[in-house]
């Protein structure tokens, strides 16, 4: 498989946008915030997929994505045990 064009998109936007700051500030480190979403039904075997992202003041600390462990049968469902997983 090759990822030429992936990969040529990927650096075209980094070339276009290294002028853009990335800010990251600890002023207020007593409030953390967990931002999850999940895809309902992506994978072959019919799992859907959760991605979270852990703020701790202003910017991203930690970031997860994973195939969910159970099958769901709709995407509120998989919302709720993205939450959960």
């Amino acid at each position: 498989m090759r990822m030429t064009g992936p990969l040529r998109r990927v650096l075209k936007y980094l070339h276009g946008t290294v002028y853009l700051s990335l800010t990251l500030d600890a002023s207020n480190l007593t409030f953390m915030q967990w931002w999850v979403d999940a895809s309902f039904a992506v994978h072959p075997d019919y799992r859907s997929h959760t991605g979270a992202v852990l703020s701790l003041g202003k910017g991203g600390v930690i970031s997860v994505s994973r195939k969910q462990r159970l099958n769901t049968k709709s995407s509120t469902e998989a919302e709720v045990v993205g939450v959960d997983d």
